[in-house]
């Protein structure tokens, strides 16, 4: 299995050094900015195209937001499996182009929506699905996190999430969470978004979105997402009729809380690299086994027509 990682940025790092600590060596990484580390791979390349002469058969798409269309097509037309860094694009310009070609070609393909790993959320589609507390009827999760504290050594203004032409804004970069409630609940039967670029951060793309959802069978949710925390929160808290459950990203727990009681989860062994080791083996698995995978590209289109957040 030869891959060809297409971007090198922190993600495109990160995935060369989980395939590594895997055992394949056999890497095409395409980047224009100069490798100091030494990696044991096969190649380095400045263009996506010189690294498709050397007949990769996975594909690792994990550049700019703006370049994941024209990667995945010229990736697919070259016969690769397809892995996508999420989200999947800023458009659904292309999207038809793309699903023609994967259904054209029988590729396996995926979007790195690496939460659906986490073992918490594991956890929590376990006790939604056993009714710990009843009936679900209501949804609220909440994301925020300062912008320019993500690459502290970094100008904010200059990073992929804070340019529209890149990409970025908000509801597209901190999708995670939109994909999380379509994953437990289903594709949303109803939307209303609104937007806002006002703040301290003085840029053109969205700093803070809210989400009134509701899915099947009545089920209501609001969810936040925000540039602007000083001091990060993230948390889905879901109201049943018997109780709730709250999932505290940060702390690594799980609390069920009924009338007479309270039960908690801990996951204190959790490390977050280990979301990413297991989306890729999944993915890799899919490939071998020649099955499909989830997310697929054609749902990661969907989620930006469903949840309105395509430019």
């Amino acid at each position: 299995m030869r891959f060809i990682v297409c971007g090198f940025g922190s993600i495109g790092r990160r995935h060369v050094n989980n395939l590594i600590k895997l055992g394949y060596k056999d890497i095409i990484i395409v980047s224009k900015q100069k490798i100091k580390k030494k990696y044991p791979i096969f190649k380095i390349v400045n263009r996506i195209e010189d690294g498709l002469k050397l007949k990769p058969n996975v594909a690792l798409i994990c550049n700019a937001t703006s370049l994941h269309d024209e990667s995945i097509i010229l990736c697919a037309k070259n016969n690769c499996n397809l892995f996508v860094e999420k989200p999947i694009s800023s458009t659904t310009k292309y999207e038809k182009i793309i699903n023609n070609l994967i259904k054209k070609k029988k590729l396996t393909n995926m979007v790195g929506y690496m939460m659906r790993f986490h073992p918490a959320i594991i956890k929590l589609i376990k006790l939604i699905n056993n009714k710990d507390v009843g009936r679900i009827f209501y949804v609220h999760t909440v994301w925020g996190e300062y912008l320019p504290n993500w690459h502290p050594n970094e100008n904010y203004k200059n990073s992929y999430a804070s340019k529209k032409v890149l990409g970025g804004g908000v509801s597209l970069t901190l999708s995670h969470d939109l994909d999380l409630l379509k994953h437990i609940f289903g594709a949303p039967k109803i939307v209303f978004k609104l937007n806002s670029n006002k703040s301290k951060l003085k840029l053109n793309v969205d700093t803070h979105s809210n989400f009134l959802i509701k899915f099947k069978n009545d089920i209501y949710c609001s969810a936040h997402l925000n540039y602007l925390m000083k001091k990060p929160q993230r948390y889905i808290k879901l109201i049943g009729e018997d109780g709730e459950i709250y999932f505290d990203y940060y702390k690594n727990k799980i609390s069920v809380n009924k009338e007479n009681s309270i039960k908690i989860y801990k996951f204190k062994k959790f490390k977050r690299n280990k979301m990413f080791i297991d989306e890729i083996q999944y993915f890799i698995e899919c490939v071998k086994k020649k099955i499909k995978c989830k997310p697929s590209i054609a749902e990661s289109f969907n989620l930006l027509r469903e949840f309105k957040i395509k430019y």
